[in-house]
């Protein structure tokens, strides 16, 4: 490739002036290494050159070569452990007579909501983590922020259900068994689907903050009096405490 076709557009006519732009551009390039505010990374392929602005990293995030392998290697591992683990617990349940009782039921469905964290949501907010932007698009952005919080606050409102099963069943033995029907329990289940529902639908509605378009575009859960502000690297991170 030619040197010189990598400078069209930028004032330069011959071999001469292509040699002190380059100088010039090293020499501002040293003075930007001192700065930690802005520091710029170049190199040479096939004659082409190179400027990253976010430093050494090829991605926005700022991670190197090396810390993206190992983060990548550590949260792929975890998420086939959430996602095998609950399908595990599904299966168990649903195949197992033994199993099929109501306090099972609602681990079910806790096993369903991790089960598809992991499957559906981490593997985007991963690419999102370690780029540091969103490359999948406005449309699925919005749906993965929905889905997101669906399956978060159902997994939440299920480890709140079978805490309050369990409470009941030593608090009001009695009582509460007489009442804990399968019925009752296919309810109650239904109606911590619902309003996980309910809380997610919002911002697919309307209800979130304009974002103006970038270059490399976020993808936020797109209402901060709600949500509380939290993006989608914060996300992430509280996500997969949570699964585990």
């Amino acid at each position: 490739m030619d040197l010189a076709s990598n400078f069209t557009g930028a004032g330069v006519d011959d071999s001469s002036s292509i040699l002190e732009y380059i100088e010039a551009l090293d020499q501002e390039l040293e003075g930007f290494a001192g700065n930690n505010s802005l520091g710029l990374y170049n190199d040479t392929f096939n004659g082409t050159f190179w400027v990253y602005p976010w430093g050494a990293s090829m991605y926005p995030s700022g991670y190197s070569t090396l810390e993206i392998v190992i983060i990548t290697v550590i949260i792929t591992v975890a998420m086939i452990v959430v996602v095998v683990g609950n399908m595990l617990v599904i299966i168990a349940i649903a195949t197992e007579k033994a199993l099929k009782n109501i306090t099972n039921w609602f681990i079910a469905s806790l096993a369903v909501s991790d089960f598809l964290l992991g499957l559906v949501i981490m593997p985007f907010s991963l690419a999102n983590l370690l780029m540091g932007y969103w490359m999948f698009g406005d449309l699925w952005c919005e749906l993965h922020a929905a889905i997101d919080v669906l399956l978060s606050t159902a997994s939440i409102n299920n480890i709140c259900l079978i805490s309050l099963d369990r409470y009941w069943s030593i608090t009001h033995a009695v009582a509460y068994l007489k009442k804990r029907t399968p019925e009752r329990a296919a309810i109650m289940i239904v109606a911590v689907w619902l309003f996980s529902g309910l809380v997610s639908i919002p911002p697919l509605l309307g209800w979130k903050e304009v974002r103006a378009p970038e270059d490399f575009p976020k993808c936020t859960i797109g209402l901060s009096s709600a949500y509380g502000g939290l993006d989608a690297n914060a996300k992430f991170v509280i996500m997969y405490f949570a699964v585990l």
